[in-house]
């Protein structure tokens, strides 16, 4: 009889998250509000520094996985770039995917309350290479967050420049 109690919970638990699946569909990336269409794209430009588009990539490439994809430069549309600087918010998204991940797409937030990186991904096999990987990503994550707090006077500068 106990069985059957067992398996009457959890068939309800199944029935409750997909019933939650249809009212909250899938979270896309974070987006800042509307107003804040004013984002700037952080590129390659000398104006944002020696390479600085280059180099995040590179190290995130280097310390968290090779095989990770970034969008190419829009100036068509700052937002799609994969390093976005939003003046209002003082908020700073970096973004990618990683194709052999079940194509995993992973975003960084400057001024996120968790702390912590975001990750959407259907159909992720938890083997031991994924579980290091999402690690390295944490860390990258807590070393990428330190070294923009400390190197603040480019977001700052930016920020007055459209405040101008």
């Amino acid at each position: 009889m106990a069985n059957l109690n067992e398996y009457d919970i959890t068939k309800n638990m199944i029935s409750q998250i997909k019933l939650m699946s249809k009212k909250h569909p899938k979270k896309k990336f974070i987006n800042e509000d509307k107003e804040n269409d004013d984002a700037i794209a952080i590129t390659n430009d000398s104006k944002f520094g020696q390479n600085v588009l280059r180099n995040q990539i590179a190290s995130f490439k280097q310390a968290v996985h090779g095989g990770a994809k970034f969008s190419e430069e829009n100036s068509e549309n700052a937002k799609s770039n994969p390093l976005v600087f939003f003046p209002k918010t003082g908020n700073l998204v970096f973004s990618g995917s990683i194709p052999s991940l079940a194509d995993l797409k992973f975003q960084f937030s400057l001024n996120d309350v968790t702390g912590a990186p975001y990750i959407f991904v259907e159909g992720l096999s938890l083997t031991e290479e994924t579980i290091t990987t999402l690690n390295k990503m944490k860390g990258f994550y807590e070393n990428w967050k330190d070294e923009w707090f400390a190197a603040g006077d480019l977001l700052d500068k930016l920020g007055k420049d459209e405040d101008n």
